[in-house]
């Protein structure tokens, strides 16, 4: 038995354990909850750090998208928004687009069963239609040469005291080829850009008709006489005009180096294949211009020295900054000059795409002759942006002419557009065999892409041109 003193310890000591176990079970409480406070927090930046991640995951591929985003052909807008490839197929919300009915109808066809294709049973015509319209080319079997003979009387005069013969009409003097073929030769050669050896299979196993290489050589050469006129006023139109651009690209004549020049207006491009690349071409060919005229053109010296304003390409110059600036041991003086240029671009870019207001064109001109000439004062210690700044020494405020003359562009982009056809002819055939071939590319060339350039048809026009030309000349 337990004394009174010993039944009162004890119960003192149980009491006090009771208050410690309250105590540790509201410790313990409180510590599960702060645990799953802190367990919730951690859970919340779990999903924010993975969040950042994801967005600095696209932030690096847009920096290594904008690397090479500068005129470079085949980067996908989407990737710098998204990072990923668009999806294909039409994008949502948009109608869907589908081809136009023709207007003429050159043949109609109507279908009827006579029984029902499931059960055979005999079915009665009808009222109503399901259409379905087809555009089509002939077939093959009538596309064969059709060989006309022209027999032409041989008629006397009795006013005239002479002999008169008729012509016919559509039909190129003393040629034993049809202008429709020829025309077709001039397609496949200059729009498809066909070597002699494809092209003389093609017309024979599309139309029947056999023609030697050396044939078709003979014929460019004809359509190029036929076409001269017509060559000759494209170089006046280029002088004549306000606004002109120049180009040039490699082009071999007989196994020897030579160049190809390239001139050309909105509407107009004039080629011309010379041995050399010196001043002396661009000067010849741009002779009797204007000094006020703008001649949009790239950092090539051999225009340096021609007698009118110039703009001189802003991608060109984008390009090179761009290349110092992807190097491996780039340095930073370069890599930020290149963003300067690239923001200048930008700013300018949308100033050309307002319309013409003299007033802020001049401060504008102002405000960035400025900024690049404190880019030729700076003391760049970097041999990259060095060279950069010596490029924008020597083009100086050329590369702001734009902003002084309406309609005048700040790349020379055209030019290069319009010596790509050229470039994949040189890479399929490597260029003339003789010069009088050099001659005949650039004539024929130069007819074929003005008129594409005017979104002229080009079988009608190539029809009016070569019956003009051939007048006379037989």
């Amino acid at each position: 038995m337990f004394s009174a003193q010993e039944i009162y310890i004890l119960r003192k000591e149980n009491r006090l354990l009771k208050t410690a176990n309250t105590k540790l079970k509201t410790s313990h409480f409180n510590q599960k909850i702060r645990a799953d406070r802190l367990e919730e927090e951690n859970k919340k930046l779990q999903e924010e750090l993975k969040k950042t991640r994801d967005e600095l995951e696209k932030m690096r591929k847009q920096r290594d998208t904008y690397k090479g985003m500068i005129f470079k052909p085949g980067v996908s807008k989407v990737i710098i928004i998204t990072g990923e490839k668009k999806k294909l197929g039409g994008q949502l919300g948009h109608s869907g687009v589908s081809r136009t009915v023709p207007e003429k109808i050159d043949k109609q066809v109507r279908i009827f069963l006579k029984h029902c294709p499931d059960c055979n049973s005999i079915l009665k015509r009808s009222d109503t239609f399901e259409t379905h319209n087809v555009e089509d080319i002939p077939n093959f079997e009538t596309l064969n040469s059709i060989v006309t003979r022209y027999k032409s009387e041989r008629q006397w005069c009795n006013r005239c005291h002479k002999e008169v013969v008729g012509k016919p009409v559509m039909v190129i003097p003393h040629s034993k080829l049809g202008l429709n073929f020829i025309i077709q030769i001039l397609i496949f050669k200059y729009v498809c850009r066909m070597s002699l050896e494809i092209l003389v299979e093609t017309l024979h196993q599309t139309y029947g008709i056999r023609v030697s290489e050396g044939g078709i050589i003979d014929i460019l050469k004809r359509t190029k006489n036929y076409l001269g006129e017509d060559y000759g006023q494209l170089l006046k139109a280029i002088r004549s005009s306000p606004i002109k651009h120049a180009d040039e690209t490699g082009w071999r004549i007989a196994g020897i180096n030579g160049w190809l020049w390239a001139f050309l207006t909105k509407s107009e491009v004039y080629y011309t294949i010379e041995e050399t690349r010196g001043g002396g071409v661009a000067k010849a060919v741009l002779e009797d211009s204007k000094e006020t005229d703008v001649l949009v053109r790239d950092d090539y010296a051999g225009y340096k020295n021609l007698k009118m304003k110039h703009q001189s390409c802003l991608a060109h110059l984008l390009r090179k900054s761009r290349e110092e600036a992807e190097q491996n041991k780039a340095s930073k003086q370069i890599q930020k000059l290149h963003l300067e240029l690239k923001q200048m671009y930008q700013d300018l870019s949308e100033i050309i795409s307002e319309p013409f207001n003299g007033v802020i064109r001049k401060l504008a001109y102002q405000h960035y002759s400025c900024h690049i000439q404190e880019i030729i004062d700076t003391n760049f210690r970097a041999k990259d942006a060095r060279r950069i700044q010596t490029r924008i020494k020597n083009q100086g405020t050329n590369l702001l002419t734009a902003l002084l003359h309406d309609g005048v562009p700040l790349t020379n982009n055209a030019a290069e557009r319009s010596i790509r056809p050229a470039v994949v002819v040189r890479k399929i055939s490597g260029g003339s065999r003789s010069n009088e071939g050099a001659e005949t590319f650039a004539v024929n060339m130069s007819i074929i892409q003005t008129i594409k350039m005017r979104n002229q048809l080009l079988i009608p026009t190539l029809q009016q041109l070569l019956l003009k030309g051939a007048t006379g000349k037989y």
